[in-house]
């Protein structure tokens, strides 16, 4: 069995330089005596830091051959020919490893013997049962490579997976604030009310949502926030969902309403065709959502004054419990029939706002500021968030008794669209503690 499996995995794709990369840095060697071409017996006190760009694999890495601790950069290959097929006896970054490692050392390199550069083979240190797992994950046809193996994995280790997942995706989500951040020119209130907007659009309608806050800044809307009837018809309007003839008589004073402050803030609306309503449930009409924006500058401009000040999951809940008025009370649409139905923000929709609007903003403001009182903000807030239970999350059913809140399944979609799609193995440290059997 252990000729067969080492044999079967040398003939086939599953060995490769990024693998024995990852047997390297997690140790994964056999506890038997590293010997190398010369015969000489080392020992690794600290493996270094994986290199992802060009130059040696493994910086500022320490060895101990017989005596003598050496400090400096490891490459790694999977033959020792490999070093000349890379063409590093031309690059003068790889004149000071300190050891080269190879599964099969397959020629005598000038360069590692004028340099006294020791060669360590490693073909009959890997364990069978690391070779066995690496090939049952990367053989794999589930879009959850691991997903057999996921009970295996320590629980302590895939919370500590999961935090960092959760902390690399808000790091993603603040690249797109520190854009919006840089083209309104250090803008905080203008910053916080285009996220806010677009993500009021939800999937289907965030790119427009985003193009009106652009259209139809935070200060115009402010200028008017004790009147309801104004703040709707802005957004109606710039949004071009105005742009019909109608017969209601509320309407037609927006409609007039909007003509006026167009003239006055010499606005151009939006193509109202950006807005989509087909296949849409009417609660995610654009028309009702726009109305709720206007009913909650109209309730809460300091929201849009100071996000800041609103920094806890009951704060924001209770500024978000949006009970619409008049014509929107009993209303999914301009023109459209009444319904039977409150118009309210229903509590997903404000989870859902919390989790890609809230989260986010502190923690592009803590990383913006520095102050420590915001930093564990976007963490508490998804922790009071339930769990998302979606077509990703989904695939990690296996953990569910893990899995209790948004910050879980914001990690959990992280880990999907990121590692588990891309298969990415080999940098997840939940594949890393199912080869370390762990």
């Amino acid at each position: 069995m252990k000729n067969d499996l080492k044999n079967i995995f040398e003939k086939a794709s599953d060995l490769k330089e990024d693998f024995l990369q990852f047997i390297w840095q997690h140790k994964l060697l056999k506890p038997e005596p590293l010997i190398t071409n010369k015969g000489n017996q080392i020992s690794i006190i600290k493996t270094g830091e994986l290199n992802k760009d060009s130059g040696p694999d493994f910086f500022n890495a320490q060895i101990k051959i017989n005596d003598i601790v050496l400090a400096g950069n490891i490459e790694i290959h999977v033959k020792t020919s490999d070093w000349l097929k890379h063409k590093h006896q031309n690059d003068k970054t790889y004149d000071n490893i300190i050891l080269h490692v190879v599964y099969k050392n397959d020629v005598l390199l000038e360069q590692n013997t004028r340099n006294n550069v020791e060669v360590l083979e490693i073909k009959d240190l890997l364990p069978e049962h690391v070779i066995e797992q690496y090939q049952t994950i990367t053989r794999s046809k589930q879009t959850i490579a691991c997903n057999n193996q996921l009970p295996l994995v320590n629980d302590l280790k895939f919370s500590a997976w999961l935090e960092r997942m959760f902390v690399e995706r808000l790091e993603y989500k603040v690249k797109n604030v520190d854009a919006l951040f840089e083209n309104f020119a250090g803008d905080y209130t203008q910053t916080f009310y285009t996220l806010l907007l677009r993500n009021f659009g939800f999937k289907v309608n965030s790119v427009p949502f985003e193009l009106l806050a652009k259209q139809l800044p935070v200060p115009i809307l402010l200028k008017h926030c004790d009147n309801l009837l104004q703040l709707e018809c802005l957004l109606l309007g710039t949004s071009g969902l105005l742009d019909k003839q109608f017969e209601d008589k509320y309407i037609l004073n927006l409609q007039n309403e909007f003509e006026f402050l167009k003239n006055k803030y010499k606005i151009t609306p939006l193509k109202k065709e950006l807005f989509k309503f087909s296949r849409l449930r009417p609660a995610n009409f654009a028309t009702l959502r726009l109305a709720q924006f206007a009913k909650l500058i109209h309730t809460q401009p300091g929201l849009f004054n100071a996000p800041q000040n609103y920094n806890t999951y009951d704060k924001i809940f209770s500024a978000f419990k949006l009970n619409l008025e008049n014509y929107w009370a009993d209303h999914y649409n301009l023109g459209g029939e009444a319904v039977k139905k409150k118009n309210s923000l229903g509590d997903d929709s404000v989870s859902n706002i919390i989790i890609n609007t809230f989260s986010v903003f502190f923690f592009f403001y803590f990383k913006r500021t520095g102050r420590i009182e915001f930093e564990n903000i976007p963490f508490e807030l998804l922790e009071k968030c339930a769990f998302e239970k979606n077509t990703k999350t989904k695939l990690f059913s296996q953990k569910n008794h893990q899995l209790k809140n948004a910050a879980n399944s914001q990690a959990l979609i992280n880990l999907h669209d990121n590692y588990c799609v891309k298969r990415k193995c080999l940098s997840c440290g939940v594949a890393a503690a199912i080869l370390n059997g762990k």
